[in-house]
């Protein structure tokens, strides 16, 4: 469909200012005619069957030089090497029709001028009107051969920014296989095969969604929040009762975000918290939105009260995230981060606009 598109637009684009400025020149000649020639006695009809048939035969080869020419990926200078090739034995073509013309429906026009004089006397009147339209022509190409360019840049930075979110994908999936599978083989030598085919199942969860979605498309929310639920739930069953989650969600919309987009923030919540202090720990996990943005947090309850978008050094997995954020988003997306040995907060703002399933 894209190509499609991109082959029929600069035509009819290329049609419209064809046929716009031929039929202004013609305006413009009848209105010559109509205002000049009454004046110095002469009969106007002649004059308007020479320039009615000059600048038809110009549309009608212009046009198809036009069309021929506006989708071949010629320079702007071999562009015009080929239109003056056939538009100079043009010119030459209807500056003696037109003479004809004259000789032939204006009874009284001098016939002793010689072909010298046509050659010196009238050429502009044939020669602006073909040099005009060239001008048209190649500020129409110049124009479609930026815009191709620009597609072509564009697309190429689509595929560098597709790759790049790849990559950065794939690489916070395996911080999360290695602590699963450290938890799972601890759970198979303490013979607790309940907990352990629990987590399997679990884990099947998680790596279902993962799978199911490898590029960045966006995903419903809800199906995120399962992926969500099943990579805390391995959480739980790694560490017991020491960690208590306190789900906060309000009635939000039909929305839509990146897969796996909230694992990082997870994984460093438990990194940061259960796994660095003695204890019971409670996380809060709350989703809010307002008019303007979709606001996560997860945070360790006593939540810390001054939040920072800067941090002396942010772990791998969470400098990913920012990336992909900024990659997906720009500025309109903001992660604020605060953590140390037994703290963190994290929230997450993304804009609303992005993030409708209709959008």
């Amino acid at each position: 469909m894209t190509t499609s598109l991109w082959s029929t637009q600069p035509q009819h684009r290329f049609w419209y200012f064809h046929l716009l400025y031929w039929l202004l020149y013609l305006l413009l000649k009848y209105t010559h005619v109509a205002i000049l020639v009454p004046l110095q006695g002469d009969d106007a009809w002649p004059f308007i069957v020479s320039y009615t048939v000059i600048t038809t035969l110009g549309l009608l080869i212009t046009g198809w030089l036009g069309h021929r020419d506006l989708m071949a990926s010629y320079s702007l200078a071999q562009q015009l090497k080929r239109l003056l090739y056939w538009l100079i034995p043009l010119f030459f073509a209807l500056l003696v029709l037109r003479q004809r013309l004259l000789e032939f429906y204006a009874l009284e026009l001098d016939k002793s001028m010689s072909w010298f004089d046509i050659l010196i006397g009238t050429p502009q009147l044939v020669f602006l009107p073909l040099a005009g339209w060239t001008a048209v022509f190649m500020l129409i190409k110049a124009n479609q051969l930026y815009q191709r360019e620009f597609i072509a840049q564009q697309a190429l930075l689509n595929q560098a920014r597709a790759a790049r979110l790849k990559v950065l994908r794939y690489q916070l999936n395996p911080h999360f296989m290695f602590n699963t599978l450290n938890a799972l083989n601890s759970l198979i030598v303490s013979r607790q095969g309940l907990q352990a085919e629990e987590l399997i199942q679990h884990l099947s969860t998680f790596l279902r969604h993962s799978l199911k979605n490898k590029d960045d498309n966006l995903v419903p929310l809800p199906q995120e929040l399962d992926a969500l639920t099943a990579y805390l739930a391995i959480q739980q069953l790694r560490f017991g009762k020491r960690l208590v989650l306190n789900w906060q969600l309000q009635t939000l919309p039909k929305l839509q975000i990146p897969p796996l987009l909230l694992q990082p923030l997870a994984e460093n919540a438990v990194l940061y918290t259960v796994a660095e202090i003695s204890g019971e720990v409670q996380l809060d996990i709350s989703f809010s939105c307002d008019d303007k943005e979709l606001k996560i947090t997860l945070c360790r309850v006593p939540a810390i009260t001054a939040p920072t978008t800067e941090t002396a050094v942010w772990p791998a997995s969470l400098s990913q995230l920012a990336e992909r954020l900024d990659l997906m988003f720009g500025a309109k997306a903001k992660l604020q981060l605060q953590l140390s040995g037994g703290a963190f907060y994290s929230e997450l703002c993304l804009p609303l606009e992005s993030l409708y399933v209709d959008h």
